[in-house]
């Protein structure tokens, strides 16, 4: 019998393999071009090792008949010593469950844990883990969509936090085919996209925000006219980050902060209700799950002195504890800015951080304080 008829069996006994467990579903030219980009061809040792059950199954199988496999399709063999021993040092990894592992075995063997970008004992424990902190956080937050904890959950689970890789790494994109092999949507479909749709995509309040004196709205172009002399001011821009500017930047600012973004940063003009520019606001939504803010002010030159600042602080303090839930609320500024300094406890918040010569700024490096306050704190402080 020839190499060829051999390897020709083989390659006819693997795709019937693979279709066993995934069925028949066309690949088309779109599902081809992904399994291309994230996957390679099997080689033909690897097709005999899998079909001799000592390698995971192929991942795809292209429309041409191409089994493919994850780059590294057979480097846990090398790490485990050998394939004769893989089995035994892949079910380690769950040593306290071990039907578990052997699940996980059966499953790694299978060719069907392409949602991730690394498949290792490892990463499947650390998407299992995901998972299921992103569904017990999305039952949380459907029940209160303000929940702190439940916040830092979806958080962890969808973007990670430092140390813990979330699902949004994790996972890949995946195609079409994957749906239909699957029954339905994909590992990224359910725990990444719709989490993040549903908790994680900022929705802005009804504007404007109306104060005693003032409003807060989204910036419209005509707004330029009120910041020109501010930015054009060496004393007005120097505790702040950006350096002075011309009319003709002042109005790209402008237009840059009506276009449509993605919701996490908020950036206000502050007018009076006769419509004169006193000055602008901000909050930025941040950290994890989005459940923490930065606030920032500026005031014209010749609207200071008048509590404006304060006033339109507040709203925006406001803005982020009730209507976008958020659990804590920030702000840096350059430490020689006393004014900022003083609004900042005004507003109840403490100062948390003196950062000594930690920020580059307009040619010298500067102090910095971070203040803050949570939303227990502002709850009780407005009684």
């Amino acid at each position: 019998m020839g190499d060829d008829t051999l390897s020709g069996r083989v390659l006819a006994e693997l795709r019937d393999r693979y279709v066993a467990v995934n069925g028949e579903h066309l690949m088309t030219a779109e599902d081809d071009a992904y399994v291309r980009e994230h996957f390679v061809p099997a080689t033909p040792e690897a097709m005999t090792d899998m079909v001799a059950g000592r390698l995971p199954l192929p991942s795809y199988v292209l429309s041409d008949g191409t089994p493919m496999v994850p780059e590294a399709h057979g480097r846990l063999a090398d790490v485990a010593g050998g394939l004769d021993g893989l089995h035994d040092w892949f079910v380690r990894f769950w040593e306290d469950d071990p039907a578990t592992g052997e699940q996980e075995w059966a499953s790694y063997l299978s060719g069907q844990y392409v949602c991730l970008r690394e498949v290792t004992p490892v990463r499947m424990k650390q998407k299992t883990e995901r998972v299921a902190e992103a569904a017990a956080a999305v039952e949380l937050l459907r029940r209160d969509p303000h929940d702190p904890v439940a916040r830092g959950m979806i958080g962890e689970a969808v973007d990670g936090v430092l140390a813990v890789p979330g699902l949004d790494s994790l996972l890949l994109p995946m195609t079409a085919y994957d749906r239909l092999r699957f029954g339905g949507p994909t590992s990224r479909d359910t725990w990444v996209d719709g989490p993040r749709a549903e908790f994680l995509t900022p929705v802005p309040p009804v504007w404007p925000l109306v104060t005693e004196r003032l409003v807060l709205r989204p910036f419209e172009p005509g707004d330029a006219d009120g910041f020109v002399e501010a930015w054009a001011s060496e004393e007005w821009t120097s505790l702040l980050l950006s350096r002075p500017m011309n009319r003709a930047e002042v109005e790209e600012m402008v237009r840059r902060r009506t276009e449509p973004g993605d919701g996490r940063f908020v950036g206000l003009a502050v007018v009076t209700h006769e419509g004169t520019v006193v000055g602008d606001s901000m909050l930025h939504l941040q950290g994890t799950g989005l459940s923490e803010g930065e606030i920032g002010w500026t005031v014209v030159p010749g609207q200071g002195g008048r509590g404006y600042a304060t006033e339109a602080a507040e709203a925006v303090l406001r803005l982020g504890f009730e209507h976008y839930g958020l659990r804590r609320i920030v702000a840096n500024l350059d430490a020689r800015n006393d004014r900022s300094a003083a609004l900042c406890e005004r507003l109840g918040m403490r100062r948390e951080v003196h950062r000594v010569g930690d920020f580059w700024s307009k040619g010298r490096w500067t102090s910095s304080y971070e203040y803050a306050v949570l939303r227990e704190e502002w709850a009780a402080a407005r009684g």
